[in-house]
């Protein structure tokens, strides 16, 4: 059975629905039979994930090739561009050196495999082998966001310390950084939950009072519509046009977490497109003599830094142990 789940790419990709909802949550898929009995509901666990495909700059190898290149070009300043005076609008302008870097990488794969054998099979009255390479899938679209998270770190500015929670500032800081550098928008902020939630999370800064390192910047006696969305939602999407999303595969070190927020030119994936625009693809091998299918999850990618000063490495405590 090849190709088993041939669409599971619109799956990694569409599944993160919203910036707070996981990739597949569905806990409630057929009758479950998986052991020969039969059970309520078949519970399928699935990692929150495809956080960052849509935010990243993502380009297919050619046909015939598995390297990709990301042509980077330098930046003219405006000082650059000749104002000529009157009278002498037909003068030469002197010539601008036009300069470009390649940044390459070569596709490689990221594998994993399972073996379901018949008997477990045959005893489920699910669909066992479809929700299985689902998981598998689901890993390999985990393991690209965590690689994208990593990418993180290696950015040249960082904002906010490992002392402190997550401060309004922090994110202001970002965006100057940003804009000073014309880095293009729409920007996002790829965050650990516990950046976003918790003791130490962005989620003080609205409440009653300041903690933590924060400054209560949206707090009760300061009404706004950030504070109004937090209020009303109990999350935050959008705060100065940076769209925030969160993941658990953000970068820990100790009792810190290392986000990101950037342009979608900060950071770039090539890919193999495996069939219908998918980088992810499973498929089953027969193993006769184990009486078993093994499944097989293959991801085609490879993660490069390209432009480092359109992306702010978040650094925040979030945890005193």
């Amino acid at each position: 059975m090849n190709n088993l789940i041939n669409n599971i790419q619109g799956w990694v990709h569409n599944g993160y629905a919203g910036n707070h909802l996981m990739g597949i949550s569905d806990t409630d898929v057929a009758v479950g039979q998986s052991s020969g009995v039969v059970t309520a509901s078949a519970i399928v666990q699935f990692n929150k994930a495809s956080v960052t495909p849509s935010l990243i700059t993502m380009q297919e190898a050619p046909s015939g090739s598995i390297n990709v290149s990301f042509p980077e070009w330098s930046k003219v300043a405006a000082s650059s561009v000749t104002e000529n005076s009157a009278g002498a609008e037909g003068a030469d302008t002197a010539a601008t050196d036009l300069t470009s870097v390649a940044n390459s990488v070569e596709v490689l794969r990221k594998s994993i495999t399972a073996q379901v054998t018949d008997l477990v099979a045959h005893g489920s009255s699910d669909a066992y082998l479809v929700q299985s390479g689902q998981v598998l899938g689901n890993a390999v679209a985990a393991k690209f966001d965590k690689d994208v998270c990593a990418a993180f770190d290696n950015f040249a500015t960082v904002k906010g310390t490992a002392t402190d929670g997550l401060k309004f500032l922090d994110i202001m800081d970002a965006l100057a950084s940003l804009e000073a550098n014309d880095a293009p928008r729409p920007y996002s902020a790829v965050l650990h939950p516990l950046q976003m939630y918790g003791s130490f999370g962005l989620s003080n800064e609205f409440g009653i009072s300041a903690q933590q390192g924060s400054n209560g910047a949206f707090n009760g006696g300061h009404a706004s519509a950030v504070g109004d969305q937090f209020m009303g939602a109990g999350f935050v999407t959008s705060i100065a046009g940076i769209n925030f999303f969160t993941s658990p595969q953000v970068l820990a070190n100790s009792d810190t977490h290392k986000g990101g927020i950037f342009a979608s030119t900060a950071i770039g994936a090539g890919v193999v497109n495996m069939s219908g625009g998918s980088f992810i693809e499973v498929n089953t091998e027969r193993n006769e003599l184990g009486a078993s299918t093994i499944l097989a999850c293959n991801g085609y990618y490879a993660i490069t830094e390209l432009v480092d000063l359109h992306g702010v490495e978040i650094t925040t405590e979030t945890s005193t142990a």
